[in-house]
């Protein structure tokens, strides 16, 4: 039987959440939206991935963070941990990058290795 999961996150400012999603190279929408799930079972969400599956990803801002509500039993085609693992991992790196650039770092060097990055800042004193 599926049903909608709601999965806590540390995720907490939409602009990141954004570029995470997009680092994933993934389509999205934003608004007064509802999540669809099997049997034209829907949950509220401000921002929606849509699946090859015909179901969503969705995200609800609980006051503090975004939960993650959808209907994973349903999802065929994007593995659950996985999705929240890479979603995770992008949404850290754009706010690091994001807050050390504001504190005056250059990126010099950036390498992926069996799923961790590395990041090469530098700063002119």
């Amino acid at each position: 039987m599926s049903h909608f999961t709601k999965i806590k996150s540390k995720i907490a400012d939409l602009v990141f959440l954004k570029k995470a999603i997009s680092d994933m190279e993934l389509e999205y929408q934003e608004g007064k939206l509802k999540a669809k799930g099997w049997l034209w079972k829907k949950e509220k969400a401000e921002l929606i991935i849509p699946t090859k599956s015909g179901y969503d990803i969705g995200f609800r801002f609980n006051g503090e963070t975004y939960d993650v509500v959808a209907d994973w039993d349903s999802i065929k085609d994007v593995d659950q941990t996985t999705f929240m693992n890479t979603l995770n991992q992008r949404y850290a790196y754009n706010v690091v990058k994001d807050t050390l650039t504001q504190q005056g770092f250059l990126l010099t060097n950036e390498e992926n290795k069996s799923g961790t990055l590395n990041l090469t800042l530098s700063r002119n004193l």
